[in-house]
């Protein structure tokens, strides 16, 4: 089983949604769940690997405008970015 790594200012995001948006903050622990569970590029959120300079990393939908960024190993899921996708 995975362990999660967050990364940089990432668990301030994650204790921000947590507290303002409670919609939010269930889809991303569903996704969460669902990524140490199971493979972490299948599941719920459209898991897209990203492209050019952001190779190596995966987004997730959390919501239309709501995205997590993550990569993943054989034990970590590494938390980039979790919120506004046009930020």
């Amino acid at each position: 089983m995975r362990s999660l790594v967050f990364e940089g200012n990432t668990w301030q995001e994650y204790e921000n949604i947590r507290q303002k948006d409670n919609k939010l903050h269930k889809a991303l622990c569903r996704q969460l769940k669902e990524m140490l569970r199971a493979n972490p590029a299948q599941g719920i959120g459209k898991p897209e690997a990203l492209k050019h300079n952001l190779t190596g990393l995966w987004s997730r939908r959390l919501s239309q405008k709501d995205r997590l960024i993550y990569k993943f190993d054989d034990k970590y899921i590494y938390i980039f970015a979790i919120g506004g996708h046009y930020r």
